[in-house]
C-alpha cells in the first residue's frame, strides 16, 4: 500500500526548482574546507560572503555517486535495517531538554540517566527500530556531554543507532566508540551501527560545524544525514511546495559536500520541516502539515533514488493524552503509507521540547497497528476461502476449521498495549485507560528489562575515549 500526493510532473517542477535555487540564488557554506571542495569542483564561490552558487551538473551528478540505499546493523546480527525503497522503520526521538520522568509522571530537565532509560524501554520494544539521544545529558560538561550521551546509548540496546554530535571532534569521538564495538573501524565501515546527524540553517546556510560533521563523517565512511528544519512562513516560504524546495536545498547541499569528500559515502538525504503556528510562534509538531511536507519529501527522496528520513509519532501535546495519539497516529500512518526510510522524533511531545517514555510505549503499538493496516489483504484461492465457506455453510461457524487456525496469526493482529476485553473484565480490572496500561508497562521494562551487556574492555576502551576527549578539551 503506497500513497503519493506529488504527480510526476510536479515532481519534475519541485526537481527543476531545486537546481534553479541552487544554481541562480546559492547558499552560505561556512567551512573553509567546503569551500575550497566546492571551488575546485566547479562551484562559483564568493570567499568573502562564502556564498556558494552550486551548477546543476555538480549536483545531479552527486546523487548519482551516492548509494541508493543504506544498511545499518545492531550489536545484534538479526538487527539489520535496509533503508531503501519504501522499507519503513522508527526512530527514538533525541536531544530534548525534558523529559517526562517515568516513575515521578512529572516534567524534568534531562539527564544522563533518561539517556540510559530511553535506551534500555526502546531495547526491549519490538518496533522501535533506532537508538538515538533521547533526550539531553545535562548534568555533564558541555564539551563532552554527546560522548556521555552516546555511552549511555551503546550499553544499554543492541539496535542500531542515531548519533547527534556536537562538533566535529565529537563526531569522530562517537565513530571511535562505535569502531570499539564492532571490532574495528573496517568492520564499521562494512556494518554501520551508526548514522551520524548534520542539520543546515535555514534558510540557505550551512554552519562551519555542521558542514565540518558532514566532511568528517563522509572521509570515515560511515552513512551521514542532511536533514534541515524549515518552518514555514518563518525560515521558509509559507507555501509548502516552496518549503519542500528550501528543503531539499539544504539537504542536498550536505550531499553534494559528502560527494566530494568521498566519492560514493554513503549518505540519507532528510527533512524535519513544518510550518510555524502563527498564532503561538511554535514549530508545529503535530501540524497537519508537517505530514504533507514529509510524505512529499519522501516521494521526492525516492525520485532521487535516495534514502529518506523523516518525522512521525510526534505531538504538540505537553502529555501523552489523547491529542498526543492522534497527532502521533496521524504523522505515523502518513509517514509510512510514503515510505518514510526512518520515521524519526518517536516519543516528542510538546514540540520537541519534551521526551515522553509512555508515548514511545504507545507508539511502539501504533506502528504495529498500522503496520497490518499497510500489509492490506491478500487475495489468493486459499484466502478467498471458497471451500471452507461451502464446508461451514448456513448457521454454522468456523472455530474448529484447520483453515481458521492455519491464517489466524497471519491475517489478524494481536494488541499488546490496547484492551478489546468485555466491559466487565476491565472493570474488573482497575478500569485503566491507555496512559495507565502504558505506564504499567513502561515501568515494568524499566524494572526488568537488562540489555545484552557489552564486553568488560568494549566498556573500558569507551570509558578511556571519554576521558582522553575530556583531557584534549
Amino acid at each position: 500500500m503506497k500513497l503519493n500526493i506529488l504527480s510526476q510532473d510536479e515532481i519534475k517542477a519541485v526537481h527543476l526548482t531545486i537546481l534553479q535555487v541552487l544554481e541562480k540564488t546559492g547558499v552560505k557554506v561556512h567551512s573553509d574546507v567546503a569551500l575550497k571542495m566546492l571551488k575546485d569542483a566547479g562551484a562559483e564561490v564568493d570567499e568573502k560572503t562564502r556564498h556558494v552558487k552550486i551548477p546543476s551538473y555538480l549536483v545531479e551528478e552527486s546523487i548519482r555517486n551516492t548509494p541508493k540505499y543504506v544498511h545499518l546493523y545492531g550489536r545484534d546480527p538479526k538487527y539489520r535495517l535496509k533503508l531503501e525503497k519504501d522499507n519503513f522503520y522508527t526512530v527514538l526521538g533525541s536531544t530534548g531538554p525534558n523529559v517526562i520522568d517515568p516513575e515521578k509522571f512529572e516534567r524534568a530537565p534531562s539527564k544522563k540517566k533518561y539517556v540510559a532509560k530511553a535506551a534500555r524501554v526502546m531495547d526491549a520494544l519490538p518496533n522501535i527500530h533506532v537508538a538515538a539521544q533521547f533526550c539531553l545529558a545535562l548534568d555533564y560538561p558541555p564539551e563532552v556531554q554527546d560522548l556521555h550521551e552516546l555511552e549511555a546509548v551503546f550499553v544499554n540496546t543492541v539496535k542500531p543507532v542515531m548519533v547527534i554530535a556536537y562538533s566535529p571532534q565529537g563526531a569522530r569521538k562517537i565513530i571511535e566508540m562505535a569502531a570499539v564495538i564492532k571490532g574495528g573501524i573496517h568492520r564499521l565501515r562494512r556494518e554501520p551501527l551508526l548514522f551520524v546527524y548534520s542539520e543546515p540553517t535555514s534558510p540557505l546556510e550551512y554552519s562551519e560545524k555542521a558542514a565540518n560533521i558532514v566532511i568528517e563523517t563522509a572521509k570515515l565512511g560511515i552513512p551521514v544525514l542532511s536533514a534541515p528544519c524549515v518552518q514555514a512562513g518563518a525560515t521558509g516560504p509559507v507555501t509548502l511546495a516552496g518549503t519542500l524546495v528550501q528543503s531539499f536545498v539544504e539537504s542536498l547541499t550536505g550531499l553534494v559536500i559528502a560527494q566530494l569528500t568521498k566519492k560514493g559515502a554513503p549518505l540519507i538525504v532528510g527533512e524535519v520541516s513544518t510550518i510555524m503556528d502563527m498564532k503561538t510562534a511554535v514549530m508545529g509538531y503535530g501540524a497537519p502539515e508537517f505530514s504533507v511536507i514529509n510524505a512529499a519529501s519522501a516521494q521526492l527522496a525516492h525520485y532521487y533514488g535516495l534514502p529518506f528520513f523523516g518525522t512521525g509519532g510526534c505531538s504538540d501535546s505537553k502529555l501523552p493524552d489523547e491529542q498526543a495519539v492522534a497527532e502521533a497516529t496521524t504523522s505515523l500512518l502518513m509517514a509510512m503509507l510514503t515510505g518514510t526510510n526512518l520515521i524519526h522524533d518517536i516519543g516528542y511531545i510538546e514540540g520537541a521540547i519534551t521526551g515522553s517514555l509512555e508515548m514511545v510505549v504507545i507508539a511502539d503499538e501504533l506502528f504495529s497497528m498500522l503496520s497490518r493496516v499497510i500489509r492490506g489483504m491478500r487475495v489468493n484461492e486459499e484466502t478467498l476461502a471458497l471451500d471452507v465457506i461451502n464446508d461451514v455453510g448456513s448457521g454454522g461457524h468456523y472455530l474448529s476449521q484447520k483453515h481458521t487456525l492455519k491464517f489466524l496469526s497471519e491475517e489478524h493482529w494481536f494488541p499488546s498495549l490496547i484492551d478489546r476485553r468485555r466491559y466487565e473484565f476491565w472493570k474488573a480490572d482497575g478500569a485503566k485507560d491507555m496512559l495507565t496500561r502504558a505506564r504499567e508497562k513502561l515501568l515494568k521494562i524499566l524494572g526488568k528489562h537488562e540489555p545484552e551487556p557489552l564486553p568488560k574492555d568494549v566498556l573500558k576502551e569507551i570509558e578511556w575515549i571519554i576521558k582522553g576527549a575530556t583531557k584534549d578539551r
